[in-house]
């Protein structure tokens, strides 16, 4: 009995040793930064936020510090907010609108790797920065998946598709290039839809909308959002999933909490540049079709993008 005593109290320490162990690496590992603001945690979700700081910060195994900027200040100032926060960060992580910030800390610390995260933008060959770009081939092609999905399982019929080759709408302020359009296209065709997409500007009132089974949200389409129509949608946005329609049945989020943990991965493995896919949410209670659901899903995990 002693014996058996013995050994559960030997390995309660060694628990208790190892966890001990574990917490202090966790805090004598150099932190990774993220500037953030106001206007960003009001459209992302305070909640939905501080789980994504916890998410990261256990994927890193290192604490993750948030730095708080205000919405108009200037690059010195973004800079010495950073300073401020940690004297030695393992990484600082800068949204693509602070990138002129991030260029005045590269210059004041040279050692430390600083990415500026893309979010669909351009590079601003920002010296001693890296940039990471929005993956958005990968993202359309999945997208088209999705929204095949959806369009099928709306029931849509697609020998009765409109003259342009209706059932499927995509809204966007900007022209597509060729390659995301075509990836678009493929992701469409693996999941058996042969028509072709409607291409309309965010701005259009849409009205043919009779035929259409599923709409791709690129950029916020108030025209169409007004008319609250029931018609399924494939959102790219940060906003919380919970404070949308419950029409928006998938949201692609290239947020800086979701690319967070892969962006600091690629400083592990001393990579110099890097392009990252959104991440993707399924708002919960939206999609009733269990099938749908699973479908939808696998397309996350069979993805060879």
């Amino acid at each position: 009995m002693d014996i058996h005593r013995g050994k559960k109290s030997y390995l309660i320490l060694g628990l208790v040793i190892i966890v001990a162990l574990g917490g202090g690496l966790f805090f004598l590992r150099a932190p990774v930064l993220v500037v953030t603001d106001a206007s960003f945690n009001a459209l992302y979700g305070i909640r939905r936020g501080r789980v994504k700081h916890i998410e990261t910060a256990c994927k890193l195994f290192r604490q993750v510090k948030l730095v708080f900027i205000g919405d108009s200040a200037e690059p010195e100032m973004v800079a010495f907010a950073v300073e401020e926060k940690a004297a030695s960060p393992y990484c600082v992580l800068f949204p693509y609108r602070y990138y002129e910030g991030a260029g005045r800390y590269a210059e004041q610390a040279p050692g430390v790797p600083v990415l500026i995260l893309g979010e669909r933008n351009q590079d601003p060959q920002v010296a001693g920065t890296v940039f990471i770009e929005t993956d958005l081939e990968a993202d359309f092609h999945r997208a088209g998946q999705y929204a095949a999905i959806i369009a099928r399982g709306q029931g849509l019929n697609q020998d009765q598709d409109t003259p342009e080759g209706g059932g499927i709408l995509f809204f966007r302020n900007r022209e597509l290039g060729g390659v995301y359009k075509d990836a678009f296209r493929s992701g469409l065709r693996e999941q058996g839809f042969e028509g072709e997409p409607i291409y309309v500007n965010s701005t259009s009132d849409y009205s043919d909308i009779q035929t259409i089974a599923c709409v791709v949200m690129l950029d916020r389409a108030p025209a169409f959002l007004e008319r609250n129509l029931k018609t399924p949608v494939v959102l790219f946005s940060w906003i919380d999933p919970d404070l949308t329609s419950r029409g928006v049945k998938v949201v692609f989020d290239d947020s800086s909490w979701a690319l967070a943990a892969r962006a600091v991965a690629l400083v592990d493995g001393k990579k110099a540049v890097g392009s990252i896919p959104s991440g993707i949410q399924f708002p919960g209670g939206r999609i009733s079709d269990k099938e749908v659901l699973e479908h939808l899903k696998d397309v996350i995990h069979n993805s060879t993008l």
